[in-house]
């Protein structure tokens, strides 16, 4: 037994004759995470009150509005990471730029520049996971960046 609305997925797809389309897969898991409760990831869409364009309710119209990929690993970005799927919030990223644009990037700055943390570590030669451990025993984000790690000796 199919649910309704997959069954309505299906209909709308043989009517429009875009099921195989490289993006139609995209576009269900959009509307997925912004319309189904039991989808894995619903609490950081539309548990948060993120949707999308009611016209986009429709593959076509989705097609329209964001246009095909403009290279094979490029993903459906939001510009505001709060903001809803529209088309003045959309844009095709590579997947550094979808890293950075989320909510769990985590900016520091350290005198007068402001760098992602990750780019500390590589600015100070550290790893990330030395960092979290750092942070993890309490250490504050600077001096877990700053200080350098411990040489053992044997």
């Amino acid at each position: 037994m199919i649910c309704y609305s997959r069954s309505k997925e299906i209909e709308m797809a043989a009517r429009h004759g875009l099921r195989n389309h490289p993006l139609y897969a995209t576009w269900c898991n959009m509307k997925a995470r912004c319309d189904n409760i039991n989808h894995p990831q619903y609490h950081d869409y539309g548990g948060r009150g993120i949707s999308y364009e009611s016209s986009w309710a429709e593959f076509p119209n989705f097609l329209r509005a964001v246009g095909e990929k403009p290279h094979p690993e490029a993903t459906l970005d939001r510009v505001d990471n709060s903001g809803n799927y529209s088309r003045d919030n959309i844009r095709w990223a590579d997947r550094h730029t979808q890293r950075v644009n989320s909510r769990s990037v985590r900016y520091v700055t350290i005198g007068e520049e402001t760098k992602l943390i990750t780019e500390w570590c590589e600015h100070f030669n550290i790893s990330i996971g030395a960092v979290h451990r750092r942070l993890k025993r309490g250490m504050d984000v600077v001096t877990s960046l700053t200080t350098e790690k411990a040489k053992r000796f044997l």
